[in-house]
């Protein structure tokens, strides 16, 4: 796995960017090009796939999604929040 993943999107008309590092299995969350914070990632962010080894080009289509679903279950909590 690459040392940084990253994933975005546009929720509720603003632009998300979670940036997850791999070594220090930490998410790392922006809003609007803001730092948010820097979060520990869950520890079954992407289940068994992040120990077996080589990917894939869908391997990693996956772990994008599984950080964007992390990414917008953030937002929403966080907005809920304000």
């Amino acid at each position: 796995m690459k040392p940084l993943l990253k994933a975005g999107d546009r929720i509720e008309g603003l632009h998300w960017v979670a940036e997850y590092r791999h070594r220090a299995h930490l998410i790392r969350v922006l809003r609007e090009r803001a730092e948010v914070g820097t979060y520990g990632a869950p520890s079954a962010l992407f289940g068994d796939e992040e120990e077996m080894g080589a990917s894939t080009p869908a391997d990693h289509r996956g772990r994008e999604a599984a950080l964007r679903a992390y990414l917008r279950h953030f937002a929403k909590v966080h907005d809920a929040e304000e």
